[in-house]
């Protein structure tokens, strides 16, 4: 079981840790444990109750009231905002709430029933935009400031890439597509979750794509692309990596295949702006990769 520090707690749930020890005092939301040096510290069941209670105040609950609640009073509590918001905003929070939870403590079959549900009230697609997303850029944001384990944003990350997978599987090959498409990512990149979901999006409308995964080396990919004679080709750049090493790159594609188009998502303005002169387009979202498949001889 992990331990927490109440600056670590203050962090995950976004509540001041003043507040938390407020609430502690006057309302025995938490009891802390001890060291032996007598410092106070907090375990994955005061996490879990923590962000539940943020989660209650979210929809109105005074923190009065939820003082009183017992441990299945609160997850019930939980169950009814779930079930009541169906697909809203609070339903979104919730989840990821809960998710954060399953993520802490390493329980796969919570998140695999929170992933099910999403997928049953929201569809994939809304599951990765609403949830999935939100819950990576947290996740991330939070491993930066030692948050959260390594471990456990790999934990995330390879459940996440097991649901695509399945999704992927159970999708029909495509007959006759128009456009086909390699994904890959580049030697020094291996965040490969949103070419993962691009690659289910590109599936899911009927284009047949060549799926090549992370740290491709070029010459690989020449050898590919000479090979299969795509129409298209896509790649995430998530990574910080010189200017000089990414327009190298792009104008060797351009050179080397300039029949094939070529695009690119990243969150970098540099890296956009290298990609334009170098006549790779950018895919900003999920909606503008959609116009990009349904557009005839785009």
């Amino acid at each position: 079981m992990s331990s927490y520090s109440i600056k670590d707690l203050e962090r995950i749930s976004n509540t001041k840790a003043h507040t938390i020890r407020m609430w502690e005092q006057r309302y025995g939301i938490l009891e802390p444990e001890r060291t032996e040096t007598n410092i106070r510290f907090y375990n994955d069941e005061h996490v879990k109750k923590l962000l539940n209670v943020c989660t209650l105040l979210e929809r109105g609950m005074k923190i009065s009231h939820i003082g009183k609640l017992s441990k299945s009073e609160i997850a019930a509590e939980i169950e009814k905002v779930i079930n009541e918001s169906f697909s809203g905003d609070a339903y979104v929070d919730a989840v990821i709430s809960q998710a954060l939870i399953a993520i802490t403590t390493y329980n796969v079959s919570q998140f695999n029933a929170l992933f099910a549900d999403s997928v049953k009230r929201l569809t994939l697609k809304n599951t990765y935009i609403r949830i999935l997303y939100p819950l990576l850029v947290r996740t991330g944001l939070m491993w930066v400031k030692d948050d959260l384990l390594p471990s456990q944003e790999h934990f995330l990350s390879n459940l996440i890439r097991q649901k695509l997978f399945a999704a992927i599987d159970a999708l029909p090959l495509p007959v006759k597509a128009e456009q086909k498409w390699i994904l890959f990512l580049g030697e020094e990149e291996d965040h490969e979750i949103g070419l993962l979901f691009a690659y289910y999006m590109i599936r899911q409308l009927g284009k047949d794509v060549v799926y090549l995964g992370s740290r491709v080396p070029y010459n690989d990919l020449s050898g590919v692309i000479t090979q299969c004679k795509p129409t298209h080709l896509y790649s995430f750049f998530v990574r910080n990596q010189p200017d000089s090493q990414t327009e190298s790159f792009l104008a060797n594609l351009a050179a080397d295949f300039p029949e094939v188009q070529k695009f690119i998502s990243s969150g970098d303005q540099k890296t956009k702006a290298i990609a334009m002169k170098k006549g790779v387009k950018i895919i900003e979202s999920i909606e503008n990769l959609t116009e990009i498949l349904t557009t005839p001889n785009a």
